[in-house]
């Protein structure tokens, strides 16, 4: 019999497009015909999409559960069957699934499903779990099963697959896509969908996976052999390109991460969970807040200010323009806020340290462009210039500084200014990379090339003390 989910106000802002729902609240799933129905307790937004999905974690009977709402309005239809169909193809295949527990439709509305939640699972992304040798392995095997039965998860990534247990365990079933049901998948599609996952990891990370790729062939049965790997690396390349392109996409549109808008005097992005609990308008009168703040830097062409915004720490770095011609020059390319704040969210995306981006703000007259401001985390360290002159660096430094390196080679990325004052140690040792308006990403080898020796030689300069020198020469060259 139909059912429909009963209304409170959390549920019908969700329906008219808004973001902040106030929780707790319950919800009750009922018979149209009946009075009682299958009430929870929603404790946790997971994922809001406005006027279109929600996913939200609940309880009922002391049980925990994960509750998927679709409206109708928005294809609710067709991705609650797509969703159901998903599963249940997941489900034989043998993968491990959360069990559904209900679903709930009423056409003129809403579409809802229930699953158990998963207590104490992680997603595979988390560091600890998802460098084990053991533990991708077991990845190999529930693809292997996937593909073997006929179907892949086009939206396959990290947070999808859950570790509980020792055990993984596949969620998000909409995007589960099949061709032949009970018919193995071709190498074709089979290496695409598997590159797209190992796309999902840090690039570091990937080659130690193509390591283990031969377990995924011997489980298919098929020959391992260099030839092999050339044609898994270059459909990786693709699928690697393609996650950044999206990802860069991003910061510069409204989405889930991002805050984004543009109009006749200005353009701006935020970190969506930076703004949570500051109204955007406080950044009306950005040069009255940094006026607040303590210098840090007093330049020409920067200006960089500490700050504390309801109780937050952070640093904004504003672009100045220096003259009429100065304006001339930059009034049309991309401001240099709107470059570090590109550049700070790519190496966030490579899993290299970097100071957390949080905004930017363009000041515009049409298309025009003057001054810009960048915001970014404060974090308490210093220079490492200054560090290294007291002492020499320990072992866990040296690898932190060797993976930067590896991390902007792998990807053809040069900063552009790699003096040791834009790299910062904290107390606990930990490196970051700052000042990123001159970093790049280059399209041909032998640029990257020349510019990743201009960046090594440049680091290796800093030096005055021979023994340091020599160990960073030995180290990076």
């Amino acid at each position: 019999m139909t059912t429909i989910i009963s209304k409170n106000k959390q549920i019908n802002k969700f329906l008219q497009g808004e973001r902040n729902l106030v929780l707790p609240f319950d919800l009750a799933f009922k018979e149209s015909s009946a009075e009682d129905g299958d009430n929870f307790h929603c404790v946790e937004v997971l994922r809001l999409l406005p006027a279109k999905r929600l996913v939200l974690k609940a309880s009922k009977d002391d049980q925990n559960v994960v509750i998927k709402i679709f409206v109708a309005a928005q294809k609710g239809e067709h991705e609650y069957k797509k969703e159901l169909r998903g599963h249940s193809f997941a489900t034989a295949s043998g993968v491990n699934v959360p069990r559904l527990i209900s679903s709930h439709a009423n056409p003129s509305e809403d579409y809802g499903l229930v699953y158990e939640f998963l207590d104490d699972a992680k997603s595979f992304g988390d560091e600890e779990i998802r460098n084990k040798k053991e533990n991708i392995t077991k990845l190999f095997k529930m693809m292997v099963k996937l593909h073997e039965y006929g179907i892949y998860q086009h939206d396959i990534h990290l947070d999808n697959i859950l570790f509980k247990d020792n055990t993984l365990f596949l969620i998000d079933f909409g995007s589960v896509l099949c061709k032949n049901e009970d018919k193995p998948l071709s190498k074709r599609v089979s290496l695409k969908n598997l590159a797209k996952l190992v796309a999902e990891f840090p690039p570091l990370e990937q080659g130690q996976l193509i390591q283990l790729l031969s377990f995924y062939y011997q489980l298919r049965q098929w020959e391992w052999n260099n030839e092999e790997l050339s044609l898994f690396v270059k459909i990786l390349k693709s699928a690697w390109q393609k996650r950044r392109r999206d990802f860069l996409k991003k910061c510069f549109r409204n989405c889930t991460m991002t805050i984004y808008g543009r109009d006749f005097s200005r353009e701006y992005a935020f970190r969506r969970e930076f703004l949570q609990n500051i109204p955007i308008d406080k950044f009306n009168n950005i040069d009255q807040i940094m006026s607040e703040g303590e210098i840090l830097k007093s330049g020409n062409s920067v200006t960089v200010v500490r700050v504390t915004i309801d109780g937050i720490e952070i640093v904004i770095k504003r672009y100045n323009i220096k003259s009429v011609w100065h304006f001339l020059r930059r009034c049309l390319r991309a401001s240099r806020a709107a470059i570090s704040w590109k550049n700070a969210n790519l190496l966030e995306f490579i899993s290299l340290p970097a100071l957390k981006p949080l905004g930017f703000i363009e000041r515009r007259v049409g298309w025009f462009r003057h001054t810009a401001y960048f915001m970014s985390e404060y974090q308490d360290a210093e220079e490492l210039l200054g560090v290294y002159q007291r002492r020499e660096p320990t072992d866990s430094e040296l690898d932190q500084i060797n993976n930067i390196f590896l991390s902007l080679q792998s990807c053809q990325i040069s900063h552009g200014d790699f003096k040791a004052q834009n790299l910062l140690i904290n107390a606990q040792g930990k490196i970051s990379l700052i000042d990123l308006d001159s970093m790049k990403q280059h399209k041909s080898d032998k640029a990257f090339q020349r510019a990743f020796d201009k960046d090594k030689n440049r680091f290796i300069r800093n030096w005055q003390d021979t023994k340091i020198k020599q160990i960073f020469t030995e180290l990076i060259c």
